[in-house]
């Protein structure tokens, strides 16, 4: 009888143990969860910022500084062979054509 109480005993000890146990592992998977989706968060916020620094640097207005600047080239008037920079949306690149001189080239610095 004395064998059968202390078995019980050690049992509901046990279950206790594990119980809380279970519970500090449950919550510290939801901390890293937590600490994940904010480093995923900033990683987008820093993400969209750089996106748009990028593209305020190849915009068109920027590309005819550097154009001007350091190559000497002018914007021409008439702008039906002037093409803009293109967002590929699928892989995320850009593709800049520009007809300013005869001959197509892209300032890439």
């Amino acid at each position: 009888m004395k064998f059968r109480v202390i078995v019980l005993i050690l049992m509901i000890f046990g279950a206790v143990f594990v119980h809380y146990q279970n519970q500090h592992i449950i919550l510290a998977y939801s901390r890293q969860i937590d600490d994940i989706n904010e480093s995923i968060k900033s990683a987008k916020d820093i993400n969209l910022e750089l996106i748009t620094c990028n593209s305020t640097l190849g915009s068109r207005d920027r590309i005819q500084k550097l154009a001007y600047e350091q190559l000497g080239m002018r914007y021409p008037n008439d702008a039906t062979n002037v093409h803009s920079i293109t967002m590929n949306s699928k892989t995320e690149t850009f593709c800049l054509v520009d007809f300013i001189v005869p001959s197509v080239e892209a300032l890439t610095k």
